[in-house]
C-alpha cells in the first residue's frame, strides 16, 4: 500500500508519465495484476484511445480506464449490491415529481411548483450535492431544530429546509429500499474496495481530477488501503508538504487543498507516501514545439511581460488574437484557420478543438458553419432530446388524450410525422390540407372518432339564394383522402385513449405508451432518420436517432421499477413521464477518429491538442459571471454550514476557480492557440473583451490583433483576400461580396475573376452560380406581367367587382397577389368581425325581403315587431354562419343574444328613418352583370380589352319628386364609415358611386324612365351605449339613439330631395342624415352634398378611374406600391405583407404617397375628370 504524487504544471507530461508506466507495464507483462486509471468519465475514451495508440495493439485486458462508477460497478459484482436496481437522473427526477406532488398539501414553498420549470431539477441537484457530502437525511430534522431555535435564521431558510426534509426523506427511503444512483456507487466503491480481490495487488493511477467531493475522497481512502499502489497526477506548481496551504487567490489553490487532504488522509491511515515526483524541466515537453506558448504557460499567472526585445520568433505562427463582429464571423474565422491549417501544414482534424464556455451560446454557430466548411466535428456534451419528433409525439399524444383533442396537441402529433406511412401512401402535403379543413370546420374532441363522416368545410357565405356547402372540399375524392388522413390519426391514438384510460396501474400505462410507439412503427421511423443522417453526412445525429428507442424504453422501464404497481391520477403519470422526457440526455462517443472536437472548457478534457480555438473570451463570460440557481442561496450555504451541514463551495469559490478551467484551456494545445471575443451578440448588443484578452496583451506587448468580419471587402489586402477563398461554398458567397462591390464602382482583385470561372467550369456548381449571380441584380420590385400572362389569368374579358378595383388602387401587388395568384389566408373556425358584419348584412336583408313579400314595410312595424323579426332572422341564419359556430358552445349562445339585440335596435332604427321619408326600397340584394337584373357596367379598354363591373347592391330606395324620379343606395355596415371625396379621387373608395352609376344607368330599361341620383348612404349597424349624467326621458333617449345612428354618405344638394328624406328638416338640421340646413334655405359648408352638376362630374370621374384601373390591371402591373394617406397605409392589415416584402425605407420600395386636397380643389379635379370622360 502506497501513495505518491506527480505533480508539475500544465503540460509538463504528467498523463504522458502515466501512460508510458502502464504501456511498459504492458509490454513487460501483458497479464499481470491489474492497473486501472481512474479519470473523470468524460475523459476515459480519450485516455484509452491514447493506450492503445501507444502499444499499437488493438485491445488489452490488463490495463483498464475507469471512472468512479464503472470501478464501483466492477468491485460490487464481486462484493454484492449489484442486484439493486440502478436508477438514472431521469429517474430519480421522476420520483421526486411524484413526491413533491403527494405532498404538495403538506410543504410551505414548493406544494404548487411541481410544475414549475426547473424546480425538480434544482430539487435534484441539492439532493445529489447533499449525498456527495455524506448527509445524514434522517437527521436532517435535527439540523432544522437547530435552525427554528436560532434566531438568526431567516424564515423563509426555515420553510425551505422544513419542505426538504419532508421531501429529501421520503426520497432517500426510496431509494435505499430499492435503488442505486451515481452517488451510491461511489459509498459502495468505498464500502466494498477492501474485500475486492480485484483490487488487491493493483496498480492505480488518478489523472484528470482537481478536486474531489467528500464521498470520493472515502473511495480513495480505501482505495489505497486496498491497492498496491496508488498514484495521483495533479496540476501542481510546487510540493506542498509544509502543511500550509497557498493563499486562496493562488491559481493553485484548489489542487493544492487536494493534495494536501489526500497525504493527509494517507499519512493517518499508515499508508506510505513516497516522494513526490515534480515534474519542472523546461521548457515542459507540450510546448517543445512553441517557445510562445511555453512562456505563455510561464507567465499566464504571474503576468511577466515578454521583453520586446526578445520576442519569441515564432509569436505570430503561434498565438492569435482576434476581435470578431459578432459569434458568426468569429466562428467562421476560426473555420477558415483550420481549413488553412489541414490545407497548408498538413494538421488532422483530430489535431485541433475549440473550447467555449457556454456551449449552449455557439453550438447553434459551429453546427452550420462547420457543415459549410466541410469540417467534421464531435460536440462533447450530453445532447437533450426534448424536442425530438419521438418526444414531441410522445408528449403530444399525452396531452390529446389529457386535454380532449385538441387541434394543437393533434396537430403536434401529426407533424412529428411518426403518424404519416412508412410506403409514402400519403405524404405532408395531405396532412397540410387535413390541417386546413380542421381549422376551418372547428374539428376536435370527439369529432375525429366518432365514426360519423366527415362533411365539407363550412362556407363563409350567408347568401340567402345560394347553399352552404363549402367551395372548396365539393371533391368527393379529397373528401375520401382527408378521411384516409383522419383514420391515420385516430385509429392509433384512439387506442392508446382507451388503453390508457382502462390502465389499472403505472406498469400498464407505461405498455400503453410502449404499444403506440409499436403501432406508429417507431423503432423503423428511427432507423430511416439514423440512415438518413448519414447519407446527409451527419454521422452524430444518426447516433442521436439509433440510441433514442434504448433511451425511451429505459425511461418506460425506470418508470415501472419505481412505481409499476402504483395507481395514479392520469395527470400526475403525465407529469412524471414529461420530466423524464424533459431530462432525457444522450451520452455520445466520437462517432469517427478524425474530428475536431469542440467542448466548454469546465466538461472536456483532453491532451493531445496541437491547435486550440478559444471562442467567446468576453467579460462575464471567460471567466464566467455565474448566477445563483439552486434552491438555496450563498447566504443560506454559510448558516447550514455553521450547523454542521455541509455543502459544496460557494459562489465566491467558484468564481476563483474559473481561472483554474482558464488556466487549463489556454495551456491545452501543443503548437497554436487562437483567442478570440465577439464585439457584439446577435442581437447587436455590445460586449467586452475579457481581462484574459487584456492580461494576454500585456504578456505579449507586440502581439497584434486582426479583426474578423463577415466576408471580404475590396479595401482588404490581397492575402487578407486569399485567406476567404478555400471551400467552394463559403467561397462561393465570398465571391458575390466581391462582385457587389465591383458592381458598385469598387476594384477586385483578378483572382476574384478566376474564381468565378472555376465555378462556372465545374457543373456541380453552375447551378448555385447562377442563382446567386442572379442575386447582383436583385431589386425587391415585381417585373410586370405579359400581355400573354396578364390574359391567361384575367382573360381578354375582364369580369371584376368594383371592391377589386379598389385593392388594385390599395397597391397593384396585393391585387395580384389575391386575384392573379389567388392566395388567401386559410379559414378558421372562430367568429370574426368579418362573420358579424356579414350575418347585419343577411339578417337586415333577409327582413327587408320579408316585408316585401308581406306588403309591408319597415315604417309599419312597432319595435316589439321589429325586435321578433330581428330574432327570428338571426335564428335563421345562424346555423350557416362558419359550420353552426353560433351554436357550438355556451359563450356563443350568449353572443348570438347580443347579435339579435343589435340587429334588433337597428331595426327599430330603420323604421323610424323610413316613417319620416317618403323613400321606399324598390330592390334588396340587387344583382347586376351578365344574365342579372341590372347589364354589368362595360368599359371597352385603351388596350383592346374589355372590362364588365359586376356585382350586388344592398338596398335601392326611390322616390317621385318634381324633378322626376330620385334614388338612393343604402349599404349596411358593421363598423362606422363615410364617404370621403380625396378616397373616391384616388380609387380607394368607389363602390357605393359605381352602384349608383349602375342604377341610374339602366333605370330607363329598368324602371321605364330616367332617374336622378338622390345619394349614397351608410348605415352603422351597432347598439350604442347612451350615457348620462343627468338622466334624461325616454323621448330624449330616443331621440338620442336616433342620432347616434345618422346615416353617412352624400346627398343631392336640393332641399325638396332631402326633406323625402327627413321630413323633420324645417328645425334647419337633420338627425338621420349629414346635413343642416341655413335660414335662407342654403346648406352649411359641412353638409356632406353635391349639386346636380357635381353628382355628374362625380360619376364620370368615378368611371374613368375605373377604367384607368383595369387599363393597369390588363397591362400586367403588380407594382409592389401600397398607398400611404397621412399615417393610414394599405399595408396595416394586408395579408400579404411576408410575400412582397415591402419596407418603406428601402430604396428599392417607395409608398404611393397621397395628399388630402381641400373640398374645393377636390371638386375641380372631379369636373376636369368628369369633363375628359365626356370626351373619350
Amino acid at each position: 500500500m502506497s501513495l505518491q504524487f506527480i505533480i508539475g504544471r500544465s503540460g509538463s507530461g504528467k498523463s504522458s508519465m502515466i501512460l508510458d508506466t502502464v504501456t511498459a507495464e504492458l509490454r513487460s507483462n501483458p497479464t499481470g495484476s491489474p492497473l486501472i486509471l481512474l479519470a473523470p468519465e468524460q475523459g476515459t475514451f480519450q485516455i484509452e484511445q491514447a493506450i492503445l495508440n501507444t502499444l499499437g495493439i488493438h485491445g488489452t485486458v490488463r490495463a483498464q480506464v475507469l471512472g468512479f462508477r464503472r470501478l464501483a460497478l466492477r468491485v460490487m459484482q464481486e462484493t454484492g449490491g449489484s442486484a439493486l436496481v440502478p436508477i438514472s437522473e431521469e429517474g430519480k427526477k421522476m420520483l421526486l415529481y411524484k413526491i413533491v406532488r403527494r405532498h404538495q398539501d403538506e410543504l410551505k414553498l414548493f406544494g404548487k411548483s411541481a410544475d414549475q420549470l426547473g424546480l425538480i431539477e434544482r430539487m435534484n441537484d441539492l439532493y445529489t450535492e447533499l449525498k456527495k457530502h455524506n448527509a445524514d437525511f434522517s437527521r436532517l430534522e435535527e439540523h432544522i431544530d437547530l435552525l427554528e431555535s436560532s434566531s438568526r435564521t431567516s424564515s423563509l431558510l426555515k420553510d425551505k429546509m422544513s419542505d426538504l426534509s419532508i421531501i429529501f426523506r421520503e426520497f432517500d427511503t426510496e431509494l435505499a429500499q430499492f435503488y442505486i444512483d451515481a452517488e451510491d456507487h461511489v459509498f459502495k466503491l468505498a464500502e466494498g474496495a477492501g474485500e475486492s480481490s480485484y483490487l488487491r495487488g493493483a496498480n492505480i493511477w488518478i489523472d484528470g481530477f482537481q478536486t474531489f467531493t467528500p464521498q470520493e475522497y472515502l473511495a480513495l481512502k480505501a482505495l489505497m488501503k486496498t491497492a498496491a499502489s496508488v498514484t495521483v497526477a495533479l496540476t501542481l506548481d510546487r510540493v506542498y508538504d509544509d502543511g500550509l496551504p497557498p493563499h486562496e487567490l493562488n491559481l493553485f489553490y484548489p489542487t493544492a487543498v487536494t493534495y494536501m487532504m489526500l497525504r493527509d488522509m494517507a499519512l493517518t491511515a499508515g499508508i506510505e507516501v513516497k516522494n513526490t515526483v515534480l515534474l519542472d524541466t523546461s521548457p515542459y515537453p507540450r510546448f517543445k514545439g512553441s517557445e510562445t506558448l511555453s512562456y505563455l504557460e510561464y507567465a499566464y499567472e504571474r503576468r511577466i511581460p515578454w521583453r520586446e526585445d526578445a520576442a519569441p520568433r515564432d509569436m505570430s505562427k503561434s498565438l492569435h488574437i482576434h476581435g470578431a463582429a459578432n459569434r458568426l464571423a468569429e466562428v467562421e474565422g476560426a473555420a477558415r484557420e483550420m481549413v488553412r491549417l489541414a490545407r497548408d501544414e498538413d494538421a488532422r482534424w483530430r489535431d485541433m478543438a475549440i473550447f467555449v464556455r457556454n456551449l449552449q451560446d455557439y453550438e447553434h454557430v459551429i453546427r452550420p458553419v462547420f457543415a459549410d466548411y466541410g469540417i467534421p466535428f464531435f460536440m462533447d456534451k450530453k445532447t437533450s432530446i426534448l424536442h425530438h419528433p419521438l418526444m414531441e409525439f410522445i408528449r403530444g399524444a399525452l396531452d390529446v388524450v389529457l386535454r380532449f383533442w385538441r387541434y394543437e396537441d393533434v396537430f403536434r402529433c401529426v407533424k412529428s410525422e411518426f403518424l404519416l406511412p412508412l410506403d409514402g401512401s400519403l405524404t405532408r402535403e395531405d396532412m397540410d390540407v387535413l390541417e386546413n379543413y380542421v381549422l376551418a370546420s372547428g374539428i376536435q374532441g370527439y369529432r375525429w372518432y366518432d365514426g360519423r363522416p366527415w362533411k365539407n368545410a363550412p362556407s363563409l357565405s350567408l347568401e340567402l339564394t345560394q347553399d352552404t356547402n363549402g367551395e372548396g372540399m365539393s371533391d368527393n375524392r379529397q373528401l375520401h383522402r382527408l378521411e384516409q388522413c383522419r383514420s391515420l390519426i385516430s385509429t392509433p391514438l384512439s387506442t392508446f385513449e382507451r388503453r390508457l384510460k382502462r390502465s389499472g396501474n403505472v406498469r400498464e400505462m407505461c405498455a400503453a405508451v410502449y404499444q403506440l410507439l409499436e403501432q406508429v412503427e417507431a423503432p423503423q421511423r428511427l432507423d430511416t432518420m439514423a440512415h438518413t443522417a448519414l447519407v446527409q453526412g451527419q454521422p452524430q445525429l444518426a447516433l442521436e436517432h439509433r440510441q433514442l428507442w434504448d433511451a425511451v424504453l429505459g425511461l418506460l422501464d425506470q418508470i415501472v421499477e419505481m412505481m409499476g404497481d402504483a395507481e395514479l391520477e392520469l395527470e400526475m403519470f403525465s407529469g412524471i413521464l414529461e420530466t423524464g422526457l424533459k431530462d432525457l440526455k444522450l451520452g455520445l462517443v466520437p462517432p469517427a477518429l478524425d474530428q475536431v472536437l469542440v467542448g466548454s472548457t469546465d466538461r472536456t478534457q483532453t491532451s493531445h491538442v496541437k491547435h486550440a480555438f478559444l471562442l467567446g473570451i468576453n467579460e462575464g463570460i471567460m471567466p464566467s459571471n455565474l448566477q445563483e440557481e439552486g434552491v438555496l442561496s450563498d447566504q443560506e450555504r454559510v448558516r447550514l454550514s455553521e450547523i454542521g451541514l455541509e455543502l459544496a463551495p460557494g459562489m465566491t469559490r467558484r468564481l476563483l476557480d474559473e481561472r483554474f478551467l482558464i488556466y487549463g484551456a489556454i495551456t491545452a494545445a501543443s503548437h497554436s492557440l487562437w483567442l478570440s471575443y465577439p464585439i457584439a451578440d446577435e442581437e447587436g448588443k455590445p460586449l467586452l473583451p475579457s481581462e484574459v484578452i487584456r492580461q494576454m496583451k500585456r504578456i505579449f506587448p507586440t502581439l497584434q490583433e486582426g479583426y474578423l468580419n463577415r466576408g471580404t471587402d475590396v479595401s482588404e489586402s490581397l492575402n487578407s483576400q486569399l485567406e476567404h477563398i478555400h471551400r467552394p461554398l463559403p467561397t462561393l458567397t465570398n465571391l458575390i461580396a466581391q462582385l457587389r462591390s465591383w458592381r458598385a464602382g469598387l476594384e477586385v482583385f483578378p483572382v476574384w475573376w478566376r474564381v468565378l470561372e472555376w465555378y462556372r467550369t465545374r457543373e456541380e456548381w453552375q447551378d448555385a452560380t447562377e442563382f446567386l449571380l442572379g442575386s447582383l441584380n436583385y431589386r425587391n420590385r415585381a417585373n410586370g406581367l405579359t400581355l400573354a400572362t396578364s390574359h391567361k389569368l384575367y382573360g381578354k374579358r375582364l369580369r371584376t367587382s368594383v371592391s377589386r378595383m379598389e385593392k388594385f388602387s390599395a397597391c397593384p401587388f396585393s391585387h395580384f397577389a389575391a386575384y392573379g395568384l389567388k392566395l388567401k389566408e386559410r379559414q378558421v373556425y372562430r367568429l370574426q368581425a368579418p362573420d358579424i358584419g356579414q350575418l347585419f348584412h343577411a339578417a337586415l336583408s333577409m327582413m327587408a325581403l320579408n316585408f316585401k313579400d308581406q306588403n309591408r314595410s319597415w315604417g309599419s312595424l312597432t319595435t316589439e315587431e321589429c325586435l321578433q323579426e330581428a330574432e327570428s332572422a338571426v335564428d335563421k341564419l345562424a346555423p350557416k354562419l362558419q359550420g353552426e359556430i353560433l351554436l357550438s358552445s355556451h359563450r356563443y349562445g350568449y353572443i348570438t343574444r347580443k347579435l339579435k339585440n343589435i340587429v334588433g335596435r337597428a331595426s327599430i332604427i330603420l323604421g323610424e328613418q323610413s316613417r319620416r321619408g317618403s323613400f321606399e326600397p324598390i330592390g334588396l340584394e340587387m344583382d347586376f352583370g351578365p344574365g342579372r337584373t341590372l347589364p354589368p357596367l362595360t368599359f371597352q379598354l385603351p388596350n383592346g380589352c374589355v372590362m364588365e363591373i359586376v356585382g350586388r347592391i344592398d338596398r335601392v330606395d326611390m322616390a317621385e319628386s318634381d324633378q322626376g324620379l330620385l334614388l338612393r343606395v343604402i349599404d349596411y355596415k358593421s363598423s362606422q364609415t363615410d364617404l370621403r371625396l380625396h378616397e373616391v379621387y384616388y380609387g380607394l373608395s368607389l363602390q357605393m358611386l359605381t352602384y349608383l352609376d349602375v342604377l341610374l344607368s339602366s333605370a330607363e330599361t329598368w324602371l321605364g324612365r330616367p332617374a336622378l341620383p338622390a345619394g349614397t348612404l351608410y348605415f352603422h349597424v351597432h347598439n350604442p351605449l347612451l350615457q348620462s349624467s343627468n338622466g334624461m326621458s325616454a323621448e330624449q333617449a330616443q331621440l338620442e339613439m336616433l342620432k347616434r345612428f345618422k346615416l353617412k354618405g352624400l346627398l343631392l344638394a336640393d332641399r325638396e330631395v332631402i326633406s323625402k328624406m327627413d321630413d323633420q328638416l324645417e328645425k334647419g338640421y337633420s338627425d338621420i342624415l349629414p346635413v343642416a340646413v341655413k335660414a335662407d334655405g342654403g346648406f352649411y359648408s359641412s353638409a356632406a352634398v353635391a349639386t346636380l352638376e357635381q353628382w355628374q362630374s362625380l360619376l364620370g370621374s368615378v368611371r374613368g378611374i375605373i377604367s384607368d384601373i383595369g387599363t393597369r390591371i390588363t397591362d400586367g402591373n403588380v407594382d409592389i406600391a401600397p398607398y400611404r394617406l397621412g399615417t393610414e397605409t394599405a399595408c396595416t392589415y394586408c395579408s400579404y405583407r411576408s410575400l412582397c416584402r415591402f419596407e418603406g425605407s428601402h430604396e428599392d420600395n417607395g409608398y404611393q404617397v397621397l395628399s388630402k386636397p381641400g373640398k374645393n380643389e377636390l371638386w375641380e379635379r372631379f369636373d376636369e375628370l368628369g369633363r375628359k370622360e365626356e370626351r373619350e
